[in-house]
């Protein structure tokens, strides 16, 4: 019973004391009402003045590794705590070695450490904390709940499958190649020597050739050399049909993770766009303390989250980097389904930012008629397309039927397994 109850039930005992003019009756009110102002007073200062801090080994995991996590609490205040109670909270799936938990009783200027080891075994944006403190008086009136002001995120990578066809069966070598689709010269590779025509760039004079000849020469450049691809991740929820919706987001996520290692072992430029919602967005390490005298109140509003309301697309920009499929994975171990644009909306509004020189590497759940339409045009505007169908086969059947037509390759990726035949000849082909 929370304390005002407690003294409006008091007060009006009381009051019938006095009427009945019992003053046993008033005495046993009196003490009964000091009780609970004790209990009150003393369970608001033994849960105040505690000093929270938590240490996370490592913020950024693989699926299964461990994280250690150590929680130490102060009792900065001048008096002792009698009894409390410490709860550190976190995923309730993750398994874990070690106490989160503790029952003692805190010294002034004493501290207490918690040490935990937490396995991860899926994708995510995982909540570390708050810590959850309860006490109470010493005649069991009352109990109080309070939290830290402190919670921690930690990031874990999906998983990737290690593409290795490109060293065995690829039509072309490992490294930078040729492209059909030229659309940018490459200063770095001259092809010939030819006289200058007007309108010829000056910064492609040839000095020598001109010098020896005594006629201005330029040079000519073979086309780009570095393909590369972005990738087009659609997670938005209404493209996913309820029955195995978690499952097929989360190989879309490996799919395209494991895409931009291939892409960037290979030596090609790689980039990734997204529909999806970024956990990171929301994510508050200071929180406000919160306070209650019910468990289940406090339980509840630990637990609620507030919820991203990003429309804008997340992006990795498409540039050749030894550390751009990190990037790439560091953001999909954050992303979770998006209710902002579909993905023909999502390429239109990224329409002018794409580079022509990457190809486009949709990985979807389905190719609507609006969808095939978008990227027939795309490839019409010079792009490359290959479309990543994530498991469903009659979606499938469809997306080749309406691909077909414009020369537009589907990979049909049923499970994990599948990205190991990918060959790196086939895309952006």
């Amino acid at each position: 019973m929370k304390n005002s109850a407690w003294f409006i039930a008091g007060g009006a005992a009381l009051a019938v004391a006095f009427l009945v003019q019992s003053p046993y009756m008033a005495f046993a009110l009196y003490t009964f009402l000091l009780l609970v102002a004790v209990a009150h007073f003393s369970s608001l200062a033994w849960l105040s003045g505690l000093d929270c801090e938590r240490t996370i080994s490592q913020t950024m995991v693989q699926q299964g590794d461990d994280v250690e996590v150590e929680v130490k609490v102060t009792n900065a205040r001048g008096w002792p705590i009698p009894w409390i109670f410490f709860e550190d909270y976190h995923p309730a799936d993750f398994p874990r070695r070690g106490e989160s938990q503790r029952l003692a009783i805190l010294m002034p200027g004493r501290s207490i450490t918690m040490k935990y080891t937490l396995t991860c075994p899926r994708r995510g944006y995982h909540r570390v904390g708050p810590i959850l403190m309860e006490s109470g008086d010493l005649f069991g009136l009352q109990k109080r709940f309070r939290t830290g002001e402190r919670q921690d995120y930690v990031s874990v990578l999906p998983t990737v499958a290690y593409i290795e066809t490109f060293n065995i069966a690829s039509k072309r070598p490992q490294g930078p190649v040729r492209i059909s689709n030229r659309v940018y010269a490459d200063p770095t590779r001259i092809s010939n020597i030819r006289q200058y025509i007007p309108g010829d760039p000056l910064n492609t004079i040839h000095w020598k050739a001109t010098a020896r000849t005594g006629v201005l020469h330029v040079k000519t450049h073979e086309p780009s050399s570095v393909q590369g691809g972005t990738l087009i991740l659609d997670l938005h929820e209404e493209s996913y049909v309820p029955e195995s919706k978690q499952e097929r987001m989360e190989l879309a996520i490996t799919t395209t993770a494991s895409i931009a290692y291939l892409l960037q072992m290979s030596g090609e430029q790689v980039g990734m766009i997204t529909n999806a919602r970024d956990a990171a967005e929301v994510a508050r390490y200071e929180v406000e303390q919160r306070e209650s005298l019910m468990r289940r109140e406090m339980d509840a509003s630990v637990e609620e989250e507030e919820a991203s309301t990003r429309i804008s697309p997340l992006s990795v920009a498409t540039v050749r980097s030894p550390i751009q499929a990190m990037k790439v994975a560091e953001n999909l171990a954050r992303v979770l389904p998006g209710r902002g644009l579909d993905a023909e909306r999502l390429i239109l509004s990224e329409f002018r930012r794409l580079p022509r020189d990457a190809a486009l590497l949709p990985v979807v759940p389905i190719v609507t008629d609006s969808l095939a339409m978008t990227l027939a045009s795309m490839k019409e505007n010079g792009f490359n397309v290959t479309v990543f169908l994530i498991k469903h086969q009659k979606a499938y059947e469809d997306a080749a039927a309406l691909l077909a037509a414009h020369d537009i390759h589907v990979f049909h990726i049923e499970h994990e397994r599948n990205l190991h035949e990918i060959s790196p000849a086939r895309i952006g082909t």
